[in-house]
């Protein structure tokens, strides 16, 4: 609630249902709390349903990492794509794009400056988050504490990261 206050406002932070972490992806659900349609900075929607969703499913957005670097968000009206491409040990490229339905990109009035601007800010108030802790990560003082409850899906990206590098030693010491 702190680093995303215009996040919180339209969603639960504590009101995730996160799938059992799988080996090839991580993620789950969120609904939207009290009237909140959508993510934007005022929570309406301004496009159709895409096609397909349940009455459930219109109600959620579903957030999603997929090994080993794309990031899903599936809302309602639109799905966001975040691609991360490394290049080096403190510095990622990151890609992100938005996708609406055709049929909504065809209007005449189309105008998806409210879920961009929206992400935009919010985006950017994760790189600040993650610029201070890869500063407390460089320190010498710095050592690993344990995930809260709360961070399972945290845990399980670890959990690939320390398997897929532990298989790299075993076949390099053949």
């Amino acid at each position: 609630p702190l680093v995303h206050p215009a996040l919180n406002r339209l969603t639960d932070y504590l009101g995730a249902d996160n799938e059992v972490p799988r080996p090839t992806y991580i993620g789950g659900a969120m609904g939207f709390s009290g009237s909140a349609e959508t993510m934007t900075d005022d929570s309406r929607r301004r496009r159709a349903y895409l096609p397909g969703l349940n009455a459930t499913e219109r109600k959620q957005v579903y957030y999603y990492a997929i090994y080993p670097n794309l990031l899903m968000a599936l809302h309602p009206d639109y799905m966001l794509v975040h691609t991360l491409w490394p290049k080096a040990v403190d510095q990622t490229q990151i890609v992100c794009e938005w996708f609406f339905h055709p049929r909504e990109m065809a209007e005449p009035d189309f105008d998806p400056s409210d879920a961009v601007t929206f992400w935009d800010r919010t985006n950017r108030e994760d790189w600040q988050i993650v610029e201070q802790s890869q500063l407390g990560i460089q320190s010498r003082a710095y050592t690993p504490g344990p995930y809260s409850r709360r961070e399972e899906l945290l845990a399980g990206f670890d959990d690939v990261v320390r398997r897929a590098v532990g298989s790299r030693s075993k076949k390099t010491n053949r």
